[in-house]
């Protein structure tokens, strides 16, 4: 029984060949992915791929896709279409993957503009094109983003805000070890959210921004009502809700941006003293990067080793080489103010003479994602404590897998045990989270990144 053909429509990566770049990006997806096809048995001019920079060429690369083979019966094909949508900015620093909107304009809109219109066209223009194919007996697997007005074989959700926002909370929760922590000695969180445009006017584009702090209060909310965490800023309460994200959103188009912010979130008055801080969600590397550049500037001190003692450098090392496992201590506290005989906290004003705690500068867990090659050896010395990515290799075998099924008309095996979402099969993998006690066997060992990429 023959496999048949595999058709990709991707778009083009959103940077340039740069260490300072997620890991996952198109490019490198449609590797993993023709490589799966490959150890499944199909033949290399079997897989073909096209990349594009919008929706507009897109359309018209899968328009005449279907025209040229699809439509003249040319043997089982399935397509693999990514669609090719607008990314703001801020969105970009989160990878390739992550799902996006895909609307299209509201009929009758005077403000409208000519690119709304082109996306339009576009979007009718694919719709139109994957539903021949459909009606052919072709088959499409749709990745990332839904297509609006097209329902297709398969759906894959590589990764979307909510998802990256939960991860980096839920790892914060794991670090500070929250379920432990009490009124009386609050844990002191900030959450870094990178947006575009005013903040006080949502956009779509800003949905993304929305949907990761949704992601990260889903999970810190209940400890901020609770009053095991507090914000340092003061710009979230035990009163703050999944829609007041905008509080904590900022610009955050180039590192200085993430510099300033950081350190007006956490300035103070006072000649010599600190604002404590215990957890900074940084949504992805690039603001950890200008988050850890903005405490350095501010004089916090130590890694994310000294909150947690058993760690060194050298057992990360040794870990990497495979020498050893790294073992996990228990986090200790912060110190507390001194107390009275009364066991209540002093408050003579002996606070204000003498030099800060050193723990009041003792240096945050931060985390990110996007696992960018420039930021690991952030990970490795403890500045950055984890980032994150999609399951790229995952990800494409499942894909591979899918397309043999499709092609087969074995759909029903393949299928079955995905979840079904609007009467669309969907597959979801977890997201990978990464921290120096298993970056080789999450990033490494996978071939992700060399020894020499991580500057090791």
């Amino acid at each position: 029984m023959t496999n048949g053909q595999v058709a990709m429509f991707v778009p083009t990566d959103s940077f340039t060949i740069s260490q300072n770049v997620p890991l996952n990006t198109w490019n490198r997806l449609v590797g993993a992915t023709s490589d799966a096809l490959i150890e499944r048995g199909f033949d290399d001019d079997d897989i073909t791929t096209h990349a594009d920079a919008d929706l507009d060429k897109q359309s018209r690369s899968i328009e005449t896709y279907v025209r040229e083979h699809i439509e003249h019966g040319d043997g089982e094909r399935t397509l693999v279409v990514a669609p090719a949508v607008r990314t703001a900015e801020s969105t970009k620093y989160y990878g390739d993957y992550a799902t996006q909107m895909l609307e299209s304009s509201k009929d009758g809109d005077d403000a409208k503009d000519e690119k709304d219109a082109k996306v339009d066209e576009a979007l009718a223009r694919t719709v139109a094109a994957l539903n021949r194919v459909k009606a052919a007996g072709g088959h499409v697997v749709v990745l990332s983003t839904r297509i609006p007005g097209f329902t297709p074989d398969a759906f894959v959700s590589i990764c979307d805000a909510e998802q990256i926002g939960r991860m980096q909370a839920q790892q914060l929760v794991n670090k500070l070890e929250l379920d432990k922590t009490s009124r009386d000695n609050p844990k002191r969180i900030e959450i870094m959210l990178p947006f575009d445009g005013e903040a006080s006017h949502p956009s779509d584009e800003q949905r993304f921004a929305r949907d990761a702090f949704k992601g990260a209060w889903s999970v810190l909310g209940t400890y901020f009502r609770s009053g095991v965490v507090v914000s340092p800023s003061l710009r979230l309460s035990a009163a703050s809700t999944e829609d007041d994200w905008h509080d904590v959103a900022f610009q955050a188009r180039k590192t200085d941006d993430v510099v300033a912010e950081i350190k007006a979130r956490l300035h103070t008055n006072a000649k010599g003293a600190f604002t404590p801080i215990d957890g900074v969600v940084s949504m992805n590397d690039f603001v950890a990067d200008g988050v850890i550049k903005g405490l350095t500037a501010m004089g916090y001190v130590g890694t994310a080793a000294d909150i947690n003692p058993s760690i060194t450098i050298g057992d990360v090392l040794g870990n990497i080489a495979g020498r050893r496992d790294v073992q996990r201590g228990k986090v200790p506290e912060p110190t507390q103010a001194p107390k009275s005989s009364a066991g209540e906290a002093k408050d003579d004003g002996s606070a204000d003479r003498e030099t800060p705690p050193v723990t009041s500068n003792r240096w945050p867990i931060v985390t990110g994602y996007g696992s960018y090659v420039s930021n690991i050896p952030n990970i490795v010395d403890g500045k950055q404590w984890m980032t994150g990515l999609a399951d790229r290799n995952g990800n494409a075998s499942g894909i591979a897998a899918i397309c043999r099924a499709l092609n087969r008309n074995d759909d029903k095996a393949a299928l079955d045990h995905f979840n079904t979402v609007d009467g669309v099969p969907t597959m979801g993998l977890p997201l990978i989270a990464v921290s120096a006690g298993n970056l080789k066997t999450t990033l490494i060992d996978p071939g992700y990144i060399s020894l020499a990429d991580a500057d090791l």
